[in-house]
C-alpha cells in the first residue's frame, strides 16, 4: 500500500500506551488501531468483526446466540468482541424477560450463530494482540532512532 493512500499518523499516536490501545481495541474492535493511527485497518478489523458477530446474531437470534448458561466457554469467546457484546447480552436478557414463551432457534442455526459471535470474539482477541505489538514496535523504532541533526554543528 503505498504512503499517498494511507492517512497520516497523528503526533499523539506514537505517544499512545500499549494498554489503553489494546483497552480501546476490546471496547470498539479497530478503535485501537485508529488511536494509534492505522485508520483503514481499524475501520477494516471494526467491518469485518461487527458483520461477523451481528451476522451470528441474525442467523440465529439474540436469545439462541447469546445465552450464559447453554453456551458455556463460547460466551467468553463472545465477551471478547467488547460492548457489542455486552450491548447483545444485555439485548438477550431483556427479551428472556419480556418474551418468555419466544421459541429459540432450531439446530443448525443455532450452532452456526454461536460460532460466528464466538470466533468474531477470538479475531477481536487478535487484534488486541497486534494492536499491542504495534505500539510496543513505535516504541522501539522511536528509542533506536539516531538524534536529529542540528544545522550548523556536526
Amino acid at each position: 500500500m503505498s504512503s499517498a493512500n494511507r492517512a497520516p499518523l497523528p503526533t499523539i499516536g506514537t505517544r499512545v500506551p500499549a494498554p489503553l490501545a489494546a483497552l480501546l481495541a476490546w471496547v470498539l474492535p479497530g478503535l485501537g488501531h485508529w488511536i494509534i493511527g492505522e485508520r483503514i485497518r481499524g475501520i477494516i478489523f471494526f467491518v469485518v468483526i461487527s458483520v461477523t458477530f451481528w451476522g451470528g446474531i441474525a442467523v440465529g437470534g439474540v436469545r439462541t446466540t447469546i445465552t450464559p448458561r447453554e453456551n458455556g466457554a463460547w460466551i467468553a469467546a463472545q465477551l471478547c468482541t467488547g460492548t457489542q457484546a455486552l450491548a447483545a447480552l444485555y439485548w438477550s436478557h431483556h427479551r428472556s424477560v419480556k418474551y418468555k414463551d419466544e421459541v429459540k432457534a432450531a439446530w443448525p442455526a443455532s450452532n452456526i450463530s454461536v460460532v460466528y459471535a464466538g470466533v468474531a470474539g477470538l479475531l477481536n482477541v487478535l487484534v488486541i494482540i497486534d494492536v499491542l505489538a504495534r505500539c510496543d514496535a513505535r516504541q522501539h523504532a522511536a528509542l533506536s532512532r539516531p538524534p536529529p541533526m542540528t544545522r550548523g554543528k556536526t
